[in-house]
């Protein structure tokens, strides 16, 4: 391999969420940050790519920081659409891109200026947490079509979705693809039936392809992209920040290919919401992720389906009553306790307390991720192996 994704890189003094004061986010729960391993929040544990490195390096020798137009994102608009049409196949203009500083931002910017108050956004649970959280921020009602679980992977309940797309007062969906945490990468047919039933009832998708780039060797992303005659109710987000390690820049790219759709959200972003239109080092960091990473992506993928089959294999022979379900996209390992027979918060204790592990709550997805909890596998193979001992410790028979 080109990259070094066995290197244990100290990450304690860099203030980074993951690693550093992060104990309060677990009320009820006796934390030891000194003894814990943290697997939770979604960053990689791996150096950045030298290209990236050097381009911020490059950009820090000029010396000033001010205030940068638009123009600043135009080569990441372009590099941007240069990497869908090679990873994706997707031939996408650059001009329906609108720059953001996060897809949580966009998406309550889009929840603001696509639906009212009292209205229904519908999601997918379990589900990344801000999903459930910006419809309820806004003062607007969270519609939960909840997936169907069966063996370790998961479904959409399309009997459900159509009852939920058919009442006029839900009019935005939000759409996690591949999606997190259930690790589900969507077919083809999945997506346009969900295209279809929103189309015909008028309900914006918002489609966060976020870890698109993060696919497990033997499966295959479909971007909406490649389906024309759905764009006038589709908005992408994308971002090279979960696929290269860059979160902390801030930067994530809205595609938008109907006019009126991009324009109205334009306005509410940058005029009302005032939300900057551009940055200084996130779109430099965007740039050469897009246009030298896809040895990277290759490379990181095989390591992380490595461990996710390490711990898999580790699992069955130890510790046969937990799970990791099937496992299709992005480097987040969704963990099933269930057959262990013990209450969520048992679990959580034994977990966090005992085994010293620091992983996300599946209830923080919603009530249907009781009893699973997710962690975040974009880490060295030692740190996998150590979370093993650890759980066996606490759960081997």
């Amino acid at each position: 391999m080109k990259f070094n994704f066995d290197e244990i890189i100290d990450r304690s003094g860099t203030c980074s969420m993951k690693w550093e004061r992060y104990s309060g986010q677990f009320k009820g729960f006796k934390i030891d940050e000194t003894k814990a391993l943290p697997m939770w929040v979604a960053d990689m544990d791996f150096r950045c790519m030298p290209e990236i490195i050097q381009a911020l390096h490059d950009r820090v020798e000029h010396g000033i920081f001010g205030y940068s137009n638009e123009n600043t994102i135009d080569s990441f608009r372009e590099a941007a659409c240069k990497w869908f049409s090679r990873r994706y196949e997707w031939e996408c203009d650059s001009k329906w891109m609108l720059f953001s500083t996060g897809v949580v931002t966009a998406i309550n910017s889009a929840i603001q200026e696509f639906t009212k108050p009292g209205e229904g956004v519908i999601i997918q649970t379990p589900v990344y947490y801000p999903f459930i959280s910006g419809p309820i921020s806004n003062n607007r009602l969270v519609l939960t079509n909840q997936l169907l679980e069966e063996n370790g992977s998961y479904k959409i309940d399309f009997e459900d979705l159509e009852k939920k797309a058919a009442d006029p007062n839900n009019t935005l969906m939000i759409l996690c693809s591949p999606h997190n945490p259930v690790a589900r990468v969507w077919t083809e047919e999945e997506l346009l039936r969900i295209l279809e039933i929103c189309k015909r009832n008028n309900v914006i998708v918002f489609n966060d392809e976020l870890h698109a780039d993060l696919i497990m060797p033997g499966f295959h992303f479909t971007s909406c992209g490649k389906f024309e005659e759905y764009y006038d109710i589709l908005i992408f987000a994308h971002s090279p920040s979960k696929t290269f390690n860059l979160a902390g820049l801030t930067s994530s790219l809205l595609t938008i290919p109907n006019e009126e759709n991009r324009t109205r959200l334009s306005n509410r972003m940058y005029g009302i919401n005032r939300i900057p239109a551009t940055q200084n080092f996130g779109p430099v960091a965007g740039t050469a992720a897009y246009e030298h990473g896809d040895s990277f992506v290759d490379e990181v993928m095989q390591y992380i389906a490595g461990n996710i089959e390490y711990a898999r294999s580790y699992l069955k022979e130890h510790m046969p009553k937990i799970k990791i379900g099937k496992h299709e996209g992005t480097y987040l390992a969704w963990f099933d306790f269930r057959e262990t027979g013990l209450g969520n918060d048992e679990i959580l204790r034994k977990v966090l307390e005992d085994a010293k592990l620091i992983g996300d709550p599946g209830t923080w997805f919603g009530e249907s991720g009781a009893g699973f909890i997710r962690f975040n596998y974009a880490c060295p193979r030692a740190y996998v192996e150590e979370q093993m001992k650890r759980l066996k410790s606490v759960f081997g028979e």
